[in-house]
């Protein structure tokens, strides 16, 4: 859209050229010329003049108009382009300050970062609307008490200027009904997380194979075919297991460590069990001949294998085998 100094020029000189035309063109019609043999070719050829320079002006203020609207254009797409790098680096700042750093029991902020702050607030005071600039001086100002330590509010209000800062982006065209409660759903989920980011890390490590299949249960990553399976094969390893195996069950995997190293990992899934070797292929050569699906990690950092059961008679059939590896 054209500034408001730009629209007041285009009605002044419009209505200027507009009366210009309108009383040249009545004087043509209602002024009578003396009686001239080239009176009509001189009326003619003031009209042809006239509609001549009513078109030159017409298409001059065209090309203005259009110049204008491209440049208005270009200045917001600029601005645009300012803000939407100011709110990415503006994450990627935060993420590093948030976060517990090694030796840290609680995130923590030293007063050189609230100084990178207070600068990053100047930027967004020259770019961001009002509310925007708002929402983040709220955030900084109660980001952390006397002693430096990130206050349980901090994530929450930083999601808040986030969410704001979507809408100055305003990168959505108007939300459905759907997309409103969609929006929603994810606000929630991401509050939830959001408390949790002052908290200093701690690993979740269980008791036992039941604590972990529960967890597993709670957050649907098993079936009872899988359970079944998974409790099979923890009994039949564990019964069989020399004194330097030991077990550690965690939300995801049942590792299994030899001599304090990570040595098989079992995960589940819905319809199957995975059995990781920490070795490379030729670890799990010795259970090629039962026909089982053997693939490597997908991760390519990692160069170990697994094998998949996906019925626990495909596991008894090669039970000592495993056995015999993992105390190998």
């Amino acid at each position: 859209m054209l500034s408001k100094q730009m629209k007041n020029q285009f009605k002044l000189w419009g209505t200027a050229v507009l009366i210009f035309y309108v009383v040249c063109f009545a004087f043509l019609v209602i002024h009578n010329f003396q009686v001239w043999t080239l009176s009509p070719f001189i009326e003619s050829l003031i009209g042809v003049f006239m509609g001549a320079g009513a078109i030159a002006v017409i298409t001059g203020v065209i090309l203005i108009f259009q110049s204008a609207i491209q440049a208005e254009q270009e200045k917001k797409q600029k601005v645009f382009d300012k803000k939407m790098n100011l709110y990415q680096s503006i994450i990627t700042e935060m993420n590093e300050k948030i976060k517990v750093r090694k030796g840290e029991k609680y995130s923590m902020i030293t007063p050189e970062e609230r100084l990178e702050l207070f600068f990053t607030q100047l930027n967004i005071a020259l770019l961001s609307k009002p509310k925007t600039f708002r929402l983040f001086s709220e955030m900084l100002n109660d980001i952390s008490d006397e002693e430096g330590k990130i206050t349980d509010d901090a994530p929450k209000k930083l999601l808040r200027f986030i969410q704001e800062a979507r809408k100055d982006l305003d990168v959505q065209e108007p939300m459905t009904a759907e997309d409103i409660a969609d929006f929603s759903v994810a606000v929630k989920i991401a509050e939830k997380e959001a408390k949790n980011l002052s908290k200093p890390y701690q690993k979740t490590v269980f008791n036992d194979i039941d604590g972990m299949i529960k967890h597993l249960n709670e957050k649907s990553k098993i079936s009872e075919k899988t359970e079944e399976m998974l409790r099979y094969i923890y009994n039949v390893l564990k019964s069989n297991a020399s004194q330097n195996i030991t077990f550690k069950f965690s939300p995801s995997f049942l590792g299994i460590k030899k001599d304090g190293n990570n040595y098989i990992v079992i995960k589940t899934g819905k319809s199957f069990v995975d059995i990781n070797h920490s070795g490379d292929e030729k670890d799990v050569k010795y259970l090629e001949k039962y026909g089982l699906e053997i693939k490597p990690q997908s991760d390519k950092r990692w160069k170990s294998y697994f094998v998949r059961f996906k019925e626990l008679s495909e596991f008894k059939q090669c039970q000592d085998e495993i056995v015999n590896y993992m105390n190998s």
